[in-house]
């Protein structure tokens, strides 16, 4: 009777130890599907996303390419550079490292994008670009749905090549 007292003990032990695990991964998710849910909006197939503010906080600030820019800064910033003509975009998150507080959440990731797009010296060819950036970004749950309000964005790599 006693064996069986014991593994009993250890099995009940082993389940909450899986549903605590499973707990915290759930809570994680909704951090990174507010992630994944901004890139799709930013790609050229959604953009200009009309529900963007549902990524991003009202006073949302973006540092890339050594600048500040702001919701409004980076979208004019993208049409400076044509991005409606873009042909593709497309980003692989990686090594993703989620931590949570009761209103808060910090992702750390491997961003890497590849993108087509026009070149702009010389009309008629596109241009191939890939790029690997280590990128961090702060979100906050706002009225139960979580945003983000800082993303930071260091390049590490970057080709560009022409397509034949």
């Amino acid at each position: 009777m006693q064996r069986f007292t014991g593994m009993l003990v250890l099995l009940m032990s082993l389940v909450l130890t899986s549903a605590a695990r499973a707990e915290q991964m759930t809570a994680g998710d909704a951090p990174m599907a507010t992630l994944l849910g901004f890139f799709d909006a930013l790609s050229v197939e959604n953009y200009p996303h009309s529900n963007m503010q549902d990524w991003v906080t009202d006073d949302f600030l973006i540092f890339e390419m050594g600048q500040a820019f702001s919701w409004d800064d980076f979208a004019a910033f993208l049409a400076e550079a044509s991005y409606d003509t873009w042909v593709s975009t497309e980003w692989r998150l990686s090594e993703a490292r989620v931590s949570l507080t009761e209103g808060a959440a910090h992702i750390s990731y491997v961003n890497r994008g590849e993108f087509v797009y026009p070149d702009p010296d010389n009309p008629g060819q596109q241009l191939k670009e890939s790029n690997m950036w280590l990128e961090s970004v702060y979100l906050i749950n706002e009225e139960g749905q979580f945003r983000i309000k800082f993303l930071q964005s260091d390049n590490v790599s970057r080709v560009v090549e022409s397509l034949p």
